[in-house]
């Protein structure tokens, strides 16, 4: 695949997220994919993973929503700076326990992800974000 390709890959596996269409997120990974959330040092397995790994995010703000702003392709591997914004009604599960829902709104909470893919499918995914600056928005830390 091409970079082109690949690009084309990262933006309907974003979609698909906003739509919670998980299965159409899971037809675009590979059976073996290993995800990495970096800032809590956790790391996911397979699909059934990659499926917990985006209902972590999808539970907590059913809403949220992610928009890709600066893409870099090569011939297998995607990086994608966005940001996302949500309204935190439901449970947020984090290392250190559940986290109750507060009402509050985030907006422009800044991610990376490094994605490899094979064969047009994502293999690994690493994620980088700016955790504080969306738990200072839901006055989780001050």
């Amino acid at each position: 695949m091409n970079a082109d390709d690949n690009a084309a890959v990262a933006r309907r596996l974003y979609e698909a997220f906003n739509r919670q269409d998980f299965d159409r997120c899971l037809a675009l990974a590979r059976e073996d994919i290993e995800v990495v959330l970096t800032p809590f040092d956790q790391t996911f397995h397979g699909h059934a993973g990659f499926k917990k790994f985006m209902a972590i995010f999808k539970t907590a703000f059913p809403d949220l929503t992610v928009t890709v702003t600066h893409q870099i392709t090569t011939a297998d591997q995607v990086v994608s700076e966005c940001h996302w914004r949500g309204t935190h009604t439901g449970p947020l599960v984090s290392p250190a326990g559940e986290i109750p829902a507060t009402g509050k709104t985030v907006v422009k909470a800044v991610f990376c992800e490094v994605w490899g893919l094979k064969n047009g499918k994502v293999a690994n995914l690493r994620n980088y974000q700016d955790v504080s600056s969306w738990l200072r928005q839901l006055g989780l830390v001050p």
